[in-house]
C-alpha cells in the first residue's frame, strides 16, 4: 500500500502544469533579419515585414474576447533583439501618455514585453514602454510566486532602447535589446525561449495579452511557466561585458553633541572620490559582477513608516548592485520573512556604511542555479559607537525538483568581524502538487559567537522551521495555511525577521468570482476573505501571544476603481511594556479588542486619485482611529504630485493618556524631457520631531550613461525638547555623481 502510495504521489508531482493551458504544449518560431532598423518608433522598415507576427487577446474585463487591433512582431540579428507594437486605437485621442520618468507610471497607457531568455520556467525579464516613450523594466523570479518578502525585482535596470510614435490609427513601439543582456544559451542545438505580452487601453480599463494566460491565476501574467515557448532559429549567443566607473565629490555637514561644553559642534567634510563596478559573462548563462569602492548616493531616501504593532519594519532595497538576480537570494522563512535581507550590508541603524568591495557570481551552472556574494565594509565610527571593517558572505544553490515549478535549494550566511562570527544555513523548497496547490517550506539554522570553536549551539533552539501550503488561485475557493517554529537564540545577522521566538499557525480562506459583463454585474471582481487568522505562542506554548482574525470583502468596478471593507478581532499578551513613541506605552498584560475599516482605491487611469483608509476601533487598553490618505495629481507628462499622510489619534482614557501621530509626504516630481528630470520631497515624523527633505535631479544621456546631484538634510522642528537646545539641523549632504558604462 505504501508504495502505491509514493508512486501516485510521485507522478503527481511528475504532471506538468502545461494540462489546461495547450498552449504550452507547441512553439512558435522567429526568424532571425537581415534588415537594419532605424530606431524611431514607426514600423515602416523593411525588417518588420519578415518578422514574426503575433495577435492579442483579451484579458481584462472579457477574459478570452478576441483582440483585431494589435499586433507584436519580433526578430532579431546577430547584436539585437527586435520587438514591434502596433497598437491601434478606435479613440486615438484618449490615449492616456502621462509620464516622461523612467521608471515611473501615473496610469499610462502601456505595452509589455516579457521574456524568459532560456525557457527556465522561473526567471523573466520584463521590458516596457508608454506612448511618451518613457520606459519601465524589471526582473521576475521564483516563477513570480513570492519567496519570504518579495519576488519581482522593481528596481532593476538594463541597458535597451525602445521609442515610441503617436499615430492617427493608435501608438506604435519599436524595442531594441542586446542579445547579449538577455544570457540567452543554447540547449539541445537550439535557443528555446518563452515570451509574453501585455497592451492596456487605460480609458476603458482593459487589459490585451498574449498568449491566452488564465485570469484566476494571481501573478499570471508574470510568470515564466505560463508564458508561449520560442524557438529564435540561428540565434548566436553573446557574453555580456559591462565596465562602470563613477566620480562623486561631496560635501556634507554634521552636528554632533559636545559633552565637555555642553553644546552641539558642526563637522563638514568635503571629498571626491571614485568606483568601479564591472559585469563579466563568464558564460551566456553564468555572470561575475565586482565592485570597488560602491557607492549608493543617488539612491531616494527612504519612506517615513511608523509602527503600531510588534512587527519589523520592512524597508525595499533600492541599491541597483543589489539587483542583479535578487530573486535568486529569495529563501523563505515564514510568511513576509527572509534569510538574507540585503539590506543588512552596508546600512546600520539607516546610516549608510561605506562598502570597500566585492564580487557577486549569478546564474546556471548545469542543472543548478548559482548565486554567491561576498562583500567588505569600511570600518566607521556611527554615533559614538566604533564599528569594525566586516566582510558579508552569502551562497546559494538551487535545482529544479520532480516537475518545472519545483525546486530545492540551500542557503549559507555569514557576517564576520573581529572577534564575532555570525553564520546560517538553511534548505529550502518549493513543490507544485498539481491543481495550482504549492507546499513551501524550510529549515534553517544560525550560530553566532567570537569564533567556530566555542558557539553555542543548541538544535532546537537555533532553528527555525517553516512550512506553507498555498492554493495560488483567485476564483472559487483558496486558501493559505502555514506553521512556523522560531528557536529563542536563532538570530542570522543577515536576515529580515517579522517575528522572533515562536510558534505561529496561519490560516486564510477566500472566496472570489469574476464577472465579465458588464450590464449584468457591478463588479468585475470580487474577493471574500472569510478567515484570515494569525496566532503566536511563547516557544515552550506556556503563554499565547497574539491572535487575530480579520474578515474583509473587496470588490473591483470594471472602471478599475475598488473599494473593501473589513473587522478584525485581536488579543495580544504583553511579557513587557511595548513603546510605539515616547508619549505612548503599553503596559504589560492581556488585551482583547475589535476594530474595523474601510477603503477606496480609485483606477490608476484617472489624473487626479485619491485612495483612502479608514480605520477605528480599540487599541490594547485605549482606542485608534487611523487615517491614511494617498492624493496624486498628474498635471500633464512634465508634472505630478505625489502625497501621503497618515494621521493616528490615539486615547487612552483610564491612563489619561493621548497622542496624535503624522505622518506626512509631500513629492513634487517632474522631467523636462526622456533625458531630464528630477524630484523634490519632502517628509514629516512627528515622532521625531523632524523634518526630511530630499532634492534629486537625473541627466540620462542614454542607459547606463548618468549625471546625478542630491541634496538631502533633515530639520529638527521641535528644537527645545532638550537641553543643549538641538541645532537647525542633524545631517545635510550634497553629491554629484557621474557615471558611465561602456558595453563590449
Amino acid at each position: 500500500m505504501m508504495r502505491h502510495f509514493l508512486l501516485l504521489s510521485f507522478l503527481l508531482l511528475s504532471i506538468p502544469y502545461v494540462f489546461g493551458q495547450e498552449y504550452l504544449q507547441s512553439s512558435e518560431t522567429i526568424q532571425k533579419t537581415n534588415h537594419t532598423l532605424v530606431l524611431d518608433g514607426r514600423l515602416n522598415e523593411a525588417l518588420w515585414e519578415s518578422a514574426k507576427q503575433f495577435n492579442f487577446m483579451e484579458w481584462r474585463p472579457n477574459w478570452g474576447a478576441k483582440d483585431s487591433l494589435t499586433t507584436l512582431y519580433i526578430t532579431f540579428d546577430d547584436a539585437y533583439l527586435y520587438v514591434g507594437l502596433d497598437a491601434k486605437d478606435p479613440h486615438p485621442e484618449k490615449i492616456i501618455s502621462r509620464n516622461l520618468i523612467r521608471d515611473g507610471w501615473y496610469g499610462d497607457d502601456y505595452f509589455a514585453f516579457q521574456i524568459d531568455p532560456n525557457r527556465t520556467q522561473k526567471n523573466a525579464f520584463v521590458f516596457s514602454i508608454y506612448p511618451t516613450g518613457a520606459r519601465y523594466d524589471m526582473a521576475i523570479a521564483n516563477n513570480n510566486i513570492p519567496l519570504g518578502r518579495a519576488t519581482n525585482n522593481v528596481a532593476y535596470d538594463m541597458i535597451w532602447e525602445g521609442k515610441t510614435q503617436l499615430t492617427s490609427e493608435g501608438w506604435q513601439a519599436e524595442y531594441r535589446i542586446p542579445i547579449s543582456n538577455l544570457r540567452f544559451e543554447i540547449r539541445e542545438g537550439q535557443v528555446t525561449a518563452a515570451i509574453s505580452v501585455q497592451r492596456t487601453i487605460n480609458y476603458e480599463n482593459k487589459l490585451l495579452v498574449y498568449p491566452e494566460i488564465p485570469q484566476n491565476i494571481p501573478g499570471a501574467n508574470g510568470m515564466p511557466s505560463l508564458k508561449k515557448p520560442v524557438i529564435f532559429s540561428g540565434l548566436q549567443p553573446k557574453k555580456d561585458l559591462q565596465i562602470t566607473p563613477y566620480l562623486l565629490g561631496t560635501t556634507s555637514s554634521a552636528y554632533t553633541l559636545n559633552d565637555i561644553l555642553g553644546s552641539y559642534a558642526k563637522q563638514s567634510l568635503e571629498e571626491i572620490d571614485a568606483g568601479l563596478d564591472v559585469r563579466l559573462g563568464i558564460t551566456p548563462s553564468l555572470t561575475l559582477d565586482a565592485t570597488l569602492n560602491t557607492d549608493f548616493s543617488q539612491v531616494e531616501i527612504d519612506d517615513q513608516l511608523v509602527n503600531l504593532s510588534r512587527s519589523s519594519l520592512f524597508f525595499p532595497e533600492r541599491r541597483k548592485f543589489f539587483q542583479e538576480q535578487a530573486g535568486l537570494f529569495d529563501f523563505n522563512l515564514g510568511i513576509l520573512s527572509q534569510l538574507f535581507y540585503s539590506r543588512t550590508i552596508g546600512i546600520k541603524e539607516g546610516e549608510l556604511v561605506p562598502i570597500i568591495g566585492g564580487v557577486r557570481l549569478t546564474g546556471e551552472l548545469g542543472n543548478w542555479d548559482i548565486g554567491l556574494l561576498s562583500l567588505q565594509t569600511e570600518g566607521i565610527r556611527l554615533a559614538e559607537e566604533a564599528l569594525p571593517s566586516e566582510n558579508f558572505s552569502v551562497l546559494r544553490l538551487r535545482k529544479k525538483m520532480f516537475n518545472d515549478r519545483s525546486f530545492l535549494g540551500i542557503m549559507a550566511t555569514q557576517e564576520i568581524r573581529s572577534n564575532y562570527i555570525n553564520a546560517a544555513l538553511g534548505v529550502d523548497g518549493m513543490v507544485d502538487l498539481g491543481n495550482d496547490n504549492f507546499f513551501i517550506g524550510s529549515l534553517t539554522t544560525s550560530v553566532e559567537g567570537e569564533d567556530y570553536t566555542t558557539l553555542p549551539f543548541d538544535v532546537w533552539q537555533n532553528s527555525r522551521l517553516a512550512i506553507m501550503i498555498d492554493k495560488r488561485k483567485q476564483d472559487n475557493w483558496f486558501y493559505r495555511a502555514a506553521y512556523e517554529f522560531s528557536g529563542t537564540a536563532f538570530n542570522p545577522s543577515m536576515a529580515f525577521l517579522l517575528r522572533e521566538n515562536h510558534h505561529n499557525l496561519y490560516l486564510q480562506l477566500n472566496r472570489g468570482k469574476f464577472n465579465n459583463d458588464r450590464e449584468a454585474h457591478t463588479f468585475q471582481y470580487q474577493r471574500w476573505m472569510l478567515i484570515n487568522s494569525d496566532t503566536y505562542y511563547t516557544t515552550n506554548f506556556s503563554d499565547l501571544l497574539t491572535w487575530y482574525n480579520r474578515s474583509q470583502w473587496s470588490g473591483r468596478f470594471f472602471n478599475g476603481d475598488e473599494i473593501a471593507v473589513f473587522g478584525q478581532l485581536q488579543y495580544e499578551f504583553l511579557e513587557a511594556p511595548l513603546e510605539f513613541s515616547p508619549e505612548v506605552t503599553i503596559p504589560e498584560g492581556s488585551y482583547f479588542f475589535p476594530f474595523f475599516g474601510a477603503s477606496y482605491t480609485p483606477g490608476s487611469q484617472r489624473q487626479i486619485k485619491v485612495p483612502i483608509a479608514l480605520e477605528y476601533g480599540n487599541f490594547f487598553d485605549g482606542e485608534n482611529l487611523e487615517i491614511r490618505l494617498s492624493p496624486e495629481w498628474n498635471f500633464n507628462e512634465h508634472l505630478t504630485l505625489e502625497g501621503s499622510w497618515r494621521i493616528n489619534y490615539l486615547n487612552f482614557a483610564e491612563r489619561n493618556v493621548r497622542e496624535w501621530i503624522n505622518v506626512t509626504q509631500l513629492r513634487l516630481n517632474w522631467a523636462y524631457n526622456l533625458h531630464l528630470s528630477g524630484s523634490v520631497t519632502s517628509q514629516y515624523n512627528s515622532i521625531v520631531d523632524q523634518v526630511f527633505t530630499a532634492i534629486r535631479l537625473r541627466y540620462n544621456f542614454r542607459d547606463g550613461h548618468d549625471l546625478y546631484l542630491v541634496y538631502n538634510q533633515d530639520f529638527n522642528t521641535e528644537r527645545m525638547l532638550q537641553l543643549p537646545r538641538l541645532p537647525f539641523y542633524n545631517n545635510q549632504l550634497f553629491s554629484v555623481k557621474y557615471s558611465y558604462t561602456f558595453i563590449k
